[in-house]
């Protein structure tokens, strides 16, 4: 089959903007951004000192009487601390830092930006706040973030994945891919006991993507639009790497392919913004909800027997307790106890959520199914299940509007791999 290809847009420049919400605004802002570019060290230092000494990076001071308002309720959603809202709602003055650069790979201007504001936050006091996210950050930790003398950053630093909950399960959309030209990745109708690990896996094809796109951008040099193929393959590497972690043995053999489908956030109006929603591939021989369900466990998931031993152990060591939980009423409309379970017909085994609906025996449990089966065509998205404790692989707690807040172990990415 002749591979597919999208046609992206490239845009000429990216611009990063950070914002310092402070009281103590600094007298003269190219000198206090001097004196934070200074406490850096290596090449990113020099980089930082190069760009404030030319055209692409701007620091100024405005009154915020005389400013926008900054997104505050945003800046509540993505988990601002109740005392750094404060702070940001009682400031008096904004240190805007904004840099731009060509689009692709190395975000020099994120890195640039973030590290001059973060000084500058460090020196008056103030409250950081990355504008594209927006995130509110912590000084310390956003400098810990850049990238060191070998020029390695994680993606997770600079892209995040919210989820909300929908009829149909969770969306998922990145904030952070447009920091390097891109599209942002969508996810739809994700069941909600592997909102953890797509997390983990929407994050690694996030980098697979941004590898991907910097390599086109690259042989295009210049050009306003790029072409790259609509199938992408993801590994358990991708992931590890996205995190800032080294992969671990057959990394890179644990894949997957997904397809990136270019759709409208609104079809409607042309003024809206372009995702890439991640789908089946073309050919994918089962439903929807089978993917979903593959892919994180093709990349990274936990088979019993194997490198999942200890994540099981410490699942099924909690389930005796989880069942209290269950019958003395914990769980309810807005938060669920979920079960992984294996389901085996013939020499097939199958892993499949299911959400815990009554658990009057230890031995058996009865709930609703969360994914269609490969192996049992009559096990689909919510219809009953009869599950017996011994095949119990894992459970977790979700909560609606947060995903799983609980347990989840065996779906989270093996450390180093």
């Amino acid at each position: 089959m002749t591979p597919v290809e999208m046609v992206l847009s490239v845009p000429e420049t990216v611009v990063a903007t950070y914002v310092v919400a402070t009281d103590r605004p600094p007298a003269d802002p190219a000198a206090a951004a001097s004196a934070a570019a200074a406490r850096i060290e290596g090449p990113l230092g020099e980089a930082v000192r190069r760009m404030l000494d030319g055209p692409l990076m701007q620091v100024s001071v405005v009154p915020v009487a005389a400013a926008p308002p900054l997104p505050v309720e945003h800046l509540r959603m993505f988990g601002g601390p109740p005392e750094a809202l404060r702070a940001v709602v009682a400031a008096t003055h904004l240190v805007l830092v904004q840099a731009a650069f060509g689009p692709g790979w190395p975000p020099a201007h994120e890195w640039h930006a973030r590290a001059v504001a973060a000084g500058i936050a460090a020196d008056t006091g103030g409250t950081l706040v990355d504008l594209y996210t927006p995130q509110i950050l912590d000084p310390a930790a956003a400098l810990a973030g850049l990238p060191g003398p070998d020029g390695t950053s994680a993606l997770s630093a600079w892209v995040l994945v919210p989820q909300f909950e929908g009829d149909q399960g969770l969306t998922m959309i990145t904030r952070g891919l447009g920091r390097f030209g891109l599209p942002e990745l969508q996810l739809l109708d994700v069941p909600p006991a592997l909102g953890r690990a797509w997390t983990s896996a929407l994050t690694g094809i996030a980098r697979a993507l941004v590898v991907r796109w910097a390599q086109a951008v690259d042989r295009a040099a210049g050009a306003a639009f790029v072409r790259v193929p609509d199938e992408l393959t993801v590994t358990a590497a991708d992931a590890t790497l996205a995190y800032g972690n080294a992969p671990g043995p057959g990394a890179q053999a644990r894949a997957a392919v997904v397809r990136l489908r270019l759709d409208r956030d609104d079809p409607g109006s042309p003024e809206q913004d372009v995702l890439l929603t991640v789908v089946p591939p073309e050919g994918f021989a089962y439903s929807v909800t089978e993917f979903l369900a593959r892919v994180p466990a093709e990349v990274f998931g936990v088979q019993p027997g194997t490198e999942g031993d200890e994540a099981v152990a410490t699942a099924r060591a909690g389930l005796p307790a989880a069942r209290e939980r269950f019958l003395a009423g914990e769980f309810g409309v807005e938060r669920h106890l979920v079960v992984k379970h294996r389901l085996t017909r013939g020499e097939a085994t199958e892993l499949i959520w299911s959400t815990v609906t009554t658990w009057p025996d230890p031995r058996r449990l009865h709930g609703v199914s969360m994914s269609d089966a490969e192996i049992d065509p009559a096990v689909r998205t919510g219809r009953p299940t009869m599950v017996r404790e011994p095949e119990i692989v894992d459970w977790g707690v979700w909560s609606d509007g947060a995903g799983i807040v609980e347990g989840g172990w065996t779906n989270a990415v093996p450390a180093g791999e």
